[in-house]
């Protein structure tokens, strides 16, 4: 969230008169730091996320604001610590890309045990990307390229490129053409694993339900007990209408019931109650601005009438980080609290 100020030229005056007259002293400022815990607690924090619990989820882009955060609320480290999964949004963070956030993400992986996704898209089609497969003798994905037939020999050759270089394949999703709609799985696939991270989001708005069947047939193969990284996340988010064809595939669904549009909605749309996580909408839309938390922990406490949900979420959790009580994420903290209450407080 980057916000603009704007100040008249009678500020900048009162500003200017004020520096001319204040005293040069330096004043000592403290600054906030994080709690620092000990080892038993992040292991009894990464044995919580593994376990069979209703879980926590977060659309959270602040972190992409910068290279340089200044402020915890634009860093992961700075998240609530039993927050499970964080939805990257708007980017992915690399070693080059994003230094700070990437080694705040492989910190929270590895010490709080937090999940990290990558949006994918299903809202639109014609995304372009390079076509790949996977190699079973070297148990990873190898790039295809485009290849001509020989006038003379008939043979299959390599197309070049204008650095005599090998030309990757493009390819471009298009509604109903399965080739193109597994292919953009395993793109998918492959980005995140060479990424280093946990999963992928798609989000359901606008594709075919046929369409986002194949592409959850061919992560199948690829994510989750069935695949090849048991541990890596299949999930998509709806608003609307839900795509029935990935009830096997599927980790979680995330439902947006945003409360300020919706009101308070806590169906799954005939998904899997107990894999449907119901998602608030903390953004700037929201009530009070998102930044009190809207109704994250009315969805939180909420219970279907038999078995679990799957869990609570909120979209833009960057908002609550200003949680007027003072407190960064205070109201979100509390949802978590609400839905899986600590043993020892």
């Amino acid at each position: 969230m980057k916000i603009k100020i704007f100040f008249s030229v009678f500020v900048l005056t009162v500003m200017a008169l004020s520096l001319s007259s204040c005293n040069n002293d330096i004043e000592k400022v403290e600054i906030q730091d994080l709690y620092k815990y000990d080892s038993q607690y992040y292991e009894n924090l990464r044995s919580f996320k593994k376990s069979h619990h209703e879980i926590s989820y977060a659309y959270y882009a602040s972190w992409s604001n910068t290279q340089n955060p200044t402020s915890w609320g634009e860093r992961f480290l700075g998240l609530p610590d039993s927050l499970d999964i964080v939805n990257l949004w708007t980017d992915i963070p690399t070693k080059e890309s994003y230094p700070t956030a990437y080694e705040d993400m492989v910190y929270c992986q590895t010490v709080k045990g937090t999940r990290f996704v990558m949006h994918g898209d299903a809202s639109n089609y014609h995304h372009t990307f390079w076509d790949r497969v996977w190699n079973e003798q070297t148990q990873q994905f190898d790039y295809v390229y485009e290849t001509t037939k020989n006038a003379t020999t008939g043979e299959d050759e390599f197309v070049l490129d204008e650095k005599g270089e090998k030309k990757h394949k493009m390819m471009k999703t298009i509604g109903g053409n399965e080739e193109s709609l597994r292919s953009y799985a395993r793109w998918a696939v492959d980005t995140l694993v060479q990424c280093g991270l946990d999963g992928v989001d798609f989000d359901f708005e606008g594709w075919g339900d046929g369409d986002m069947g194949i592409v959850g047939d061919e992560c199948n193969k690829y994510l989750g007990p069935q695949g090849k990284w048991a541990d890596k996340l299949f999930i998509v988010d709806f608003f609307g209408g839900s795509p029935s064809t990935c009830d096997n595939y599927c980790d979680y669904f995330i439902r947006q019931a945003y409360s300020w549009q919706i009101g308070f909605q806590t169906g799954s749309s005939g998904r899997p109650v107990d894999r449907t996580v119901l998602c608030e909408s903390t953004g700037a839309e929201s009530k009070d601005g998102g930044v009190n938390g809207a109704m994250v922990r009315e969805y939180a406490a909420f219970e279907p009438a038999s078995g679990h949900k799957g869990g609570f979420g909120a979209y833009y959790l960057d908002y609550n980080y200003k949680s007027q009580s003072g407190i960064p994420y205070k109201e979100f903290r509390e949802a978590i609290q609400i839905q899986n209450p600590a043993l020892n407080k």
